[in-house]
């Protein structure tokens, strides 16, 4: 699909976090790794890339399910916590973030962060990057009942940005997270940067290769 001038200059601009706006994707496939690797588990990327998506609870339920782990979810839970709590520090923000939220604050966009990841983590690492005070709300995977690809999580992002669906777009990394907005009737950017063929994206879904360019086509 190419790009639309009617998506320039939206009035609200909804992110993921975890390969979008932050550029931890290597990071959480390690925790993935580590996680599985503590119960001898065997982890593949075919399923790490089935699960970069879905909330935390569903990605462990998932994993203890398919792995025969023993334990209960809770448990598993607070593991897979403290294997992304001890990776987490050393992720940065991806290329050209800054650029796109400042541009977006200039423009008066209010942009909000849609993600599986916690609000705890999501917050201390906005503060930690430097940028808290470009975002006017977050969307955790604590805060749905049904996570990512589901149309829940950006139907409840829209409602904090409080305009029309006419006037969002978001941007994603996976097909399960654009699968999610574009459900929820959101014009959807896909951030494919060099691996722009990995994936089958969702039909309308609009490929960019970075932040930067985005940040271009927006304003």
């Amino acid at each position: 699909m190419t790009f639309d001038a009617s998506l320039a200059s939206p009035r609200a601009l909804l992110l993921d976090l975890d390969g979008t706006l932050a550029d931890s994707l290597s990071t959480m496939r390690q925790a993935y790794r580590k996680f599985l690797e503590q119960f001898h588990a065997k982890p593949t990327d075919a399923e790490f890339d089935l699960l970069n998506g879905p909330p935390l609870c569903e990605v462990v339920r998932h994993l203890k399910t398919a792995h025969e782990l023993e334990g209960d979810t809770a448990e598993l839970l607070a593991c897979y916590f403290e294997v992304i709590d001890d990776v987490y520090s050393g992720v940065v923000p991806s290329p050209g973030a800054s650029e796109l939220l400042q541009k977006a604050s200039v423009n008066q966009c209010t942009v909000g962060i849609v993600t599986s990841n916690t609000s705890g983590r999501t917050r201390a690492w906005l503060e930690s990057a430097g940028l808290s005070h470009l975002i006017d709300f977050i969307v955790s995977g604590e805060e749905v009942k049904i996570g990512k690809p589901d149309p829940e999580p950006y139907l409840l992002g829209a409602r904090k940005a409080s305009c029309a669906l006419s006037a969002i777009v978001a941007v994603e990394d996976s097909p399960q997270g654009a699968q999610s907005a574009i459900g929820a009737g959101i014009r959807t950017f896909v951030l494919t940067g060099e691996f722009g063929g990995k994936f089958s994206w969702p039909p309308n879904s609009v490929p960019i290769r970075s932040l930067s360019t985005l940040a271009e086509l927006l304003w």
